[in-house]
């Protein structure tokens, strides 16, 4: 047996998660374990995993598996937990996904706390969206409750959940970059730099932001406050008070409107037909019916038009798009009716890399995105003439992608091919559909060419080769 331990659990000493033969498990060590085993005979565990709010955990004793124990070395505990088609990351979230899991890990704190626990960590990165439902998964930061604890994640949840969504609110700044590039989140002192006035002025800003920053400039170099606050007691009452403040705060922090030059292309395609729309929706849910597809990725999903038919038929859709309005919406439109849909914030000419620790805590999104199905509609043309990514290029992308999908060429005749060329010279000779087609049958079987109805664009149906 082969055990691999994720390269992102390294930080906690009492345990970590590891693979072995595909499935994924986590272990405890000395007195967390037995920690770990009374929480997951009490009710709040129960009513959590049940309500899917808390990932799964099934204890894996040592007689069942010695293995698992003996590759370990160090373990007094190991459980299982569901392998996850895809893990995401907050820098791959819109707006309403990052709010939706703030939310989330403010309740789970809070009934944690009514049943005598307290989550010690508040990351997003221990949270997972299982199609549209976010989920707790770091089920070791739930220890018991200490009377007169303070919630140390306080902090934690500012800088990483709070301050990205007050960004976003109140300066329409996307905090994705800014995420990508600074894995512990946005610093109170940036944030106030960035917020004019009237926005510190208010009660929850001014507390969390203007306040919290004051109290960091001013004690932090301290010795002695730092002892003090180490040494600090605070009622019960009083966290959970903080916990409903903090929840009321999210709960109140709107996307700021406006919208991009994308977030309305799916209701205003002049560039197409009524009919030449309905043949293309018509193909794909006829070709994704037949494939039935298990993890099938929508490569520039926009509103997630096709993502939605998509869905019908493929056990997951991973829609992406990097236009972080259109991906909002399409989470806003799929959630709480459709399970089997992932949102995501991709740029595909600039795609989430390795990074963090090592350069291998957070892997690349492609190395985590494992499709067997893929669509790319109206996307080869902007890879193209604004990426300047030659077509044999973007065919051994697809194939690397995924083994079959559709692909939609769009010609240089288009209006939208003809808009994207009138702010640039025209160097690209090779964007032809026959050279189209050639950088294809290179790396694919193409099993029907099928132009669209009224239109000079074309689908192709790729199989294996």
């Amino acid at each position: 047996m082969t055990i691999q331990r994720d390269p992102a659990s390294f930080r906690d000493p009492s345990g970590g998660v590891f693979y072995a033969d595909s499935r994924v498990y986590r272990y405890f060590r000395d007195e967390s374990a037995s920690t770990f085993r009374a929480l997951l005979s009490s009710d709040f565990y129960a009513s959590q995993v049940a309500a899917g709010a808390l990932i799964e955990s099934t204890p894996i004793e040592r007689a069942q598996a010695p293995a698992l124990y003996d590759g370990l070395g160090e373990a007094d505990l190991v459980v299982e937990h569901p392998r996850l088609p895809l893990v995401s990351y907050p820098y791959e979230w819109p707006f309403e996904m990052l709010k939706a899991a703030a939310a989330q890990q403010l309740a789970l704190t809070s009934e944690a706390l009514d049943h005598g626990y307290l989550v010690k960590d508040a990351t997003p990165f221990n949270t997972q969206f299982i199609g549209t439902r976010p989920t707790f998964i770091d089920v070791a930061s739930i220890e018991p409750y200490v009377e007169g604890a303070v919630w140390t994640a306080y902090s934690q949840f500012c800088s990483l959940f709070l301050n990205p969504l007050i960004l976003q609110s109140v300066r329409g700044i996307a905090f994705q970059p800014w995420l990508r590039a600074s894995l512990e989140g946005i610093p109170v002192a940036d944030l106030r730099r960035l917020l004019p006035l009237r926005s510190k002025l208010r009660k929850g800003i001014f507390l969390d932001v203007v306040l919290q920053d004051w109290f960091n400039s001013r004690f932090a170099a301290s010795d002695k406050a730092v002892a003090a606050i180490s040494k600090s007691s605070i009622a019960k009452t009083a966290v959970a008070g903080q916990l409903r403040r903090m929840a009321g705060q999210v709960s109140g922090l709107k996307r700021r409107k406006g919208t991009t030059a994308w977030s309305e292309y799916e209701t205003t395609k002049s560039h197409y037909t009524a009919a030449a729309d309905r043949f293309k929706e018509e193909l794909v849910r006829a070709k994704v019916t037949a494939a039935r597809p298990d993890v099938l990725i929508d490569l520039g999903c926009n509103r997630g038009q096709f993502s939605l038919i998509a869905a019908a038929a493929a056990q997951l859709v991973i829609a992406v798009d990097g236009d972080e309005a259109s991906v909002g919406a399409l989470y806003e439109r799929a959630a709480g009716s459709v399970t089997n849909l992932l949102p995501l914030v991709v740029d595909l000419l600039n795609p989430s890399p390795s990074q963090g620790w090592g350069g291998v805590e957070r892997a690349a999104f492609f190395e985590r995105a494992r499709p067997d199905y893929f669509l790319c509609l109206a996307l080869v043309h902007h890879l193209a003439i604004s990426g300047n990514v030659s077509l044999a290029m973007i065919a051994d992308w697809l194939a690397a992608v995924a083994p079959a999908g559709i692909v939609e060429f769009v010609p240089k005749e288009d209006s939208m091919v003809q808009r994207l060329l009138a702010t640039r010279k025209d160097v690209y000779p090779a964007y032809t559909q026959p050279e189209f087609e050639a950088s294809l049958e290179r790396r694919f079987r193409i099993e029907e060419r099928a132009p669209l109805a009224e239109s000079p664009r074309c689908l192709y149906v790729l199989g294996p080769k």
